[in-house]
């Protein structure tokens, strides 16, 4: 069986407004060549924090920012003071019932208790499909 994958890095800036969930890298036209046929998904970014953020939460969504979350999306503590900048990483895998001939993901990240903006330098997600 051939694996596939499918990648997209970003290395323009993306402001995020305090607490708002913002995407931060799409991935289009992934898909499947038999029903069940498992996509694993990884996500990485590195950002730098507003001020009085206390955490971080990561997630892959279907399709766009009000589409499904794919697997879970838990708020991470930051490691560093507000305003230090850190790399955040998530991994998960979605899969169907039948053949998907071309699907969206993206990457997305909230800030928690953030009153000022933060900004993400660069980030990267993919997707490997087979096994």
């Amino acid at each position: 069986m051939t694996v596939r994958r499918y990648n997209s890095p970003v290395t323009a800036d993306t402001t995020l407004v305090t607490t708002a969930e913002t995407v931060v890298a799409t991935l289009s036209n992934v898909g499947t060549t038999r029903p069940g046929e498992p996509i694993a998904l990884k996500g990485w970014l590195q950002l730098t924090t507003g001020a009085s953020t206390t955490g971080v939460t990561v997630r892959i969504r279907r399709d766009s920012l009000s589409g499904a979350v794919v697997g879970e999306g838990n708020v991470e503590q930051v490691s560093a003071a507000a305003g230090s900048t850190e790399a955040h990483e998530i991994e998960t895998q979605d899969s169907f019932t039948g053949e998907v001939p071309s699907q969206t993901y993206v990457l997305t990240v909230a800030q928690t208790a953030a009153s000022a903006n933060g900004s993400v330098l660069q980030a990267w997600l993919e997707a490997e499909v087979g096994n």
